[in-house]
């Protein structure tokens, strides 16, 4: 079987699944058991079809932080199985469901492009005080860990038991002014896509 085929197979298994109307959905299911019918395939079969492996780049430890926050956000309960790339590039992959890959792809371009935007903003300026490569890297890393829990809170991509109170009378006064200057930032606004962009085809 051709990857055109499985392609198809499993974007209408996906409308069987999630379908917009009844209407839709038993259009679907008709069209889905003529293809399994024609490739002898089973319903086990289906199991496995509908994920795929798909590529995430990344540039910074932020990033990747990003990424897997959105998958705790949009997939609570289901399991991180992803790996990073041993060829040299910053790649993660991870197998997921056609729908499950348009909704975290489409909200990580958007969440990660307007976050490395608000760290600009608010942070490199604050790292290029310091002098040397050494006191740059370890500024950067003290102000990553807060402005990223700032910026999941602001742009609401969190679950409840994942918050953490902090007793800001034990935060030195470094920490408590970048904490207040950070909670300036600009959460992200990301509206999750209605249309699943799926559609049978005639």
């Amino acid at each position: 079987m051709t990857n055109e085929n499985k392609d198809k197979i499993a974007k209408i298994y996906e409308l069987v699944k999630r379908g917009a109307t009844d209407g839709e959905k038993q259009a679907a299911e008709i069209a889905l058991n003529k293809l399994l019918k024609k490739f002898n395939l089973t319903d086990e079969f289906l199991e496995t079809i509908n994920l795929r492996e798909y590529e995430f780049k990344y540039a910074t430890q932020l990033d990747q932080d990003l990424f897997i926050q959105l998958h705790v956000f949009f997939f609570k309960d289901k399991d991180f199985n992803a790996s990073k790339s041993t060829l040299g590039r910053k790649s993660i992959f991870i197998s997921l469901e056609y729908v499950d890959y348009i909704l975290l792809m489409t909200a990580y371009e958007y969440f990660k492009k307007h976050m490395n935007a608000e760290f600009r903003k608010f942070c490199l300026p604050l790292i290029a005080r310091c002098r040397t490569t050494k006191s740059k890297n370890k500024r950067r890393a003290e102000l990553q860990k807060t402005f990223f829990s700032q910026y999941v809170m602001k742009s609401k991509i969190y679950h409840e038991n994942q918050i953490e109170k902090i007793d800001t009378s034990k935060l030195s006064d470094k920490e408590y002014n970048d904490r207040k200057r950070l909670s300036e930032i600009e959460g992200g606004s990301y509206h999750t896509p209605i249309n699943t962009g799926l559609f049978l085809e005639q």
